[in-house]
């Protein structure tokens, strides 16, 4: 199992390096996730991720095997995470360290009947590599900000590998209301690796108009966010609530470098998202709005922390 793994890993990254053959359909999708949404500039504080979705026909035969999808979603992608003070350049150490992670990820998805399966493989590099500090102060520099000062205390360069595996079921319930529709779609998973190691289950409630055959906007996880919009074949439209649980094992971004010291806290075993979001698909585009609360991830955080994510898909 972990050769097979390994090698979907090295493949992922292969496909992306390469031209493989797209699918006649083939859609981008990009996201955005910053705290700035809901008023906070602390702890996880942006992410951005590409994502596309590519045709595996060019793909190795083993590769092919893993998924009945004749696609599979290649993304690239840069988390930032501070503590609450950034202008201190010695951090608070009862705080959240800073940290950055650029990643690539490729997932294969499998539609067998009623249950959806995903699996992912992600590389990395955790640290001053990740360029996380130039992009974050580069930004504040454009809108005018103060730079955040305690970079250099940052989490050390790492290499970061990743599998995870979720099984979904996308309508286990569906209803009608007036003129609109109602479903409810559950999922659990787990990862394991570098950066992060954890499991978790949620459900998620959509109300609207057409569903499209997609769980929400995108994936809100611990870990990237895994968007593979195939299209719809009528303009819809929905509103949505979802609630994540996860058992987190390991966290570098809280508890700092693996094989050599930094700064880290005491990360918290157990928390929850709450996620209420909006999304409009229409058979070539999607766009959506995510707001979720995320609970405490550190031994003496405060309180919940909160950001918004938005999700932008196009066929190309």
């Amino acid at each position: 199992m972990m050769g097979t793994r390994c090698r979907l890993a090295f493949a992922a990254l292969a496909l992306m390096a390469g031209s493989p053959a797209i699918a006649e359909t083939r859609f981008a999708s990009f996201t955005f996730e910053n705290d700035i949404f809901a008023g906070y500039d602390q702890h996880y504080t942006n992410g951005v991720q590409l994502a596309l979705l590519t045709d595996l026909d060019k793909a190795p035969r083993w590769l092919q095997s893993l998924s009945a999808d004749p696609q599979m979603v290649l993304a690239i992608g840069q988390r930032i995470y501070t503590p609450t003070n950034t202008d201190l350049v010695r951090p608070d150490p009862t705080d959240r360290p800073y940290a950055g992670w650029t990643y690539v990820m490729g997932d294969l998805r499998t539609r067998n009947g009623r249950t959806i399966d995903h699996l992912s493989a992600t590389l990395g590099v955790v640290g001053p590599a990740s360029g996380a500090r130039q992009t974050q102060n580069g930004f504040h520099r454009i809108i005018g900000n103060a730079s955040s000062r305690g970079w250099d205390t940052q989490v050390r360069n790492e290499p970061t590998y990743m599998m995870a595996y979720e099984r979904a079921w996308p309508d286990v319930w569906q209803g009608t209301l007036g003129s609109h529709h109602m479903d409810l779609g559950v999922r659990a998973g787990a990862s394991l690796g570098t950066p992060i190691t954890y499991a978790e289950s949620g459900a998620v409630f959509r109300y609207g108009s057409n569903l499209p055959t997609d769980l929400p906007v995108t994936h809100v996880s611990l870990g990237p966010p895994r968007d593979g919009y195939r299209g719809t074949t009528q303009f819809g439209w929905y509103a949505w609530l979802g609630l994540d649980a996860h058992v987190v094992g390991y966290n570098e971004f809280i508890q700092g470098s693996t094989f050599m010291g930094s700064p880290q806290v005491e990360r918290e075993n157990f928390g929850t998202d709450v996620q209420v979001g909006v999304a409009a698909a229409w058979p070539r585009a999607r766009v959506g709005f995510t707001l979720v609360e995320r609970s405490r991830e550190f031994v003496g955080q405060p309180g919940p922390d909160r950001y918004g994510q938005l999700v932008i898909s196009m066929a190309y």
